[in-house]
C-alpha cells in the first residue's frame, strides 16, 4: 500500500537540449515518451532512465501524447503535422493541417477516432486506425492561436472544444449539439465528470469558472476570480474539480453541490494543463512557481510540497505502481517515485 500524503522520493533527473512541456506518458510497461523543444520525441526507460529511441520532428513539440491501448501514441507537433506513433519509435501516419498542432489530441477508443484542433482554426476528426480525414469544423479566421483548447470527450463520446469565446460540442459525426458564448476566451480544456455529466471550465478576461450540463450546454453555476483561468482543471474521482486561476488561487469545486468548497493562495499562477489527481482523490498541481504542490482534496490544506532546482512545468505523470515523471522549463525530466 502507498502513502500518497507522503513526498515521493527522488530517483534520477535526465538532462535535455531544450524545455519540456510535454506531458510525459507511459508506452508500456517500462517506457515513457515525452515531446521536447529541440524538435523531437524521446522515450526513455522508467526503470532506469536508458534511452529507448528519439524520433526526429520539424519543430518543437509542445502537444502531450495520446495513448493506445497497444501502446502507440497520436501526437501534435508545431510543424503542422499530426502523427501516430508506434511503441518502437515507427511513424503509423501523419496528417498535415496549416497550422501547427499546439493542443493535445483525444481519442474516442470505442468509435476509433482520433480528435485535434490546430492553430488554422480547425477541429479535425480521423480515423484512428489510417488517420484518414473524417471531418472537419473550421472557426474565425481571425481569432490568435485559435484552437488552443484541446478536445473533450463527455460519456456518450461527443466531443467539447472551445474557440475564441464559444464552448462547442459536436457529436462523432461532427454534427453541432449545442454552444455556450461568453465574454471570456475559453484558451483551457474543459474537464468532464462521466458520473454526473457535468463539465467544469475557465474563461480568460474575465475569470470565470463555468459549470454545464455535458447533455444540453446549460450553465448550471458561474464563480467569478479575479485573474484569468487559462489552466486546465481536472476531477477526482468524488467529483471534485481542481482550478487555477492567475489570481494566485486554487478552487476547489463540488460538481454535485455545485458549491466551492476551498479557496487556497498558492501566490503564483497556473497556465496550461497544471493539474492532475492522485489515488487518493487529492490534487497535484504545478504552479509558475516551478514547485509541485499537493493539496487536500476536501479542504485544500497542503499535504506536501516538492522543489527541484531544475524546476517543474508539466503536469506530472502518475502511474498506478507509484512512478511520477514531470517534465522542467529548464530542459530537463524529472523522475520520483513512492516507495512502499
Amino acid at each position: 500500500m502507498l502513502d500518497w500524503h507522503a513526498k515521493p522520493t527522488h530517483q534520477r533527473t535526465i538532462p535535455c537540449a531544450e524545455r519540456v512541456w510535454s506531458i510525459p506518458c507511459r508506452i508500456g510497461e517500462d517506457r515513457i515518451v515525452f515531446g521536447c523543444w529541440d524538435n523531437s520525441l524521446q522515450c526513455v526507460s522508467l526503470r532506469d532512465g536508458a534511452h529507448q529511441w528519439r524520433f526526429a520532428t520539424q519543430g518543437p513539440v509542445y502537444s502531450s501524447p495520446a495513448v493506445s491501448d497497444d501502446g502507440s501514441f497520436v501526437v501534435g507537433c508545431e510543424d503542422h503535422v499530426l502523427r501516430r506513433i508506434s511503441q518502437d519509435g515507427e511513424c503509423l501516419w501523419a496528417f498535415h493541417a496549416q497550422g501547427p498542432f499546439h493542443a493535445s489530441p483525444t481519442i474516442d477508443p470505442a468509435r476509433s477516432i482520433v480528435y485535434a484542433g490546430s492553430y488554422d482554426h480547425t477541429l479535425y476528426a480521423l480515423d484512428h486506425a489510417s488517420g484518414r480525414l473524417l471531418w472537419k469544423q473550421s472557426f474565425d479566421e481571425q481569432v490568435e492561436d485559435d484552437l488552443y483548447s484541446s478536445p473533450a470527450l463527455d460519456a456518450d463520446g461527443n466531443v467539447i472544444v472551445g474557440t475564441d469565446n464559444i464552448l462547442m460540442c459536436f457529436r462523432p459525426d461532427g454534427e453541432e449539439r449545442w454552444r455556450i458564448t461568453e465574454t471570456g476566451r475559453f484558451e483551457g480544456t474543459a474537464a468532464i465528470d462521466h458520473a454526473s455529466g457535468r463539465g467544469v471550465i475557465g474563461t480568460e478576461v474575465d475569470g470565470k469558472i463555468i459549470v454545464f450540463e455535458t447533455k444540453s450546454g446549460t450553465v448550471l453555476r458561474q464563480f467569478h476570480t479575479d485573474g484569468f483561468v487559462v489552466s486546465c482543471p481536472s476531477l477526482s474521482p468524488q467529483g471534485v474539480a481542481y482550478v487555477g486561476s492567475n489570481d494566485g488561487h486554487v478552487y476547489g469545486i463540488d460538481l454535485h453541490s455545485l458549491q466551492c468548497l476551498w479557496r487556497v493562495n498558492l501566490e503564483c499562477e497556473f497556465r496550461y494543463t497544471p493539474f492532475t489527481v492522485l489515488p487518493s482523490g487529492d490534487a497535484l498541481l504545478v504552479g509558475t512557481d516551478e514547485r509541485l504542490h499537493c493539496l487536500a482534496q476536501r479542504t485544500g490544506e497542503s499535504l506536501w510540497r516538492l522543489e527541484h532546482s531544475g524546476g517543474f512545468h508539466s503536469s506530472p505523470l502518475l502511474t498506478d505502481d507509484g512512478h511520477l515523471v514531470i517534465g522542467s522549463h529548464r530542459n530537463a525530466v524529472h523522475f520520483y517515485r513512492w516507495i512502499r
